[in-house]
């Protein structure tokens, strides 16, 4: 269950930090590359690390450009509520850390029909943050 981003601001898994538009762009374009890496990759379980990771890399991104400095994946994903993210979309995405964490952690393999579901839908939700990131940069270097 993830909790209000707040939480994650006093218990200091989040700090504030200067906004930073150049460390935005920067994680934009890694998150990219992971992408299109990811599609390279047939081992399945891999391919969602790789899609939950550029995910991620947007998130830090949206919340570089307000000033946040994330030290855990539950914050970055409690973050979306800012970004007025349903809160399905929200629970779905903290199902894709648990799946990775269990996978990537504790040698968990995954089936097949439930990580390609995830993978899609992290792809959906990339989209998304990639369209609402560079909206947001445009907003701030006309």
């Amino acid at each position: 269950m993830i909790v209000g981003f707040e939480y994650y601001l006093k218990k200091g898994a989040v700090k504030k930090s200067r906004k930073d538009v150049e460390k935005a762009k920067s994680l934009l374009k890694k998150a990219r590359k992971r992408m299109e890496t990811a599609d390279n990759i047939q081992v399945k379980d891999f391919k969602l690390e790789f899609v939950y990771e550029a995910i991620i890399e947007l998130i830090e991104a949206l919340m570089s450009l307000e000033g946040y400095k994330s030290y855990s994946h539950e914050a970055d994903i409690a973050f979306l509520r800012r970004l007025n993210f349903p809160e399905n979309v929200i629970l779905k995405l903290d199902e894709v850390r648990r799946n990775r964490h269990r996978s990537k952690y504790y040698g968990v393999e995954l089936k097949a029909d439930k990580t390609e579901e995830l993978i899609k839908f992290c792809k959906d939700i990339f989209k998304k943050l990639e369209d609402l990131l560079e909206n947001k940069i445009k907003e701030i270097n006309p």
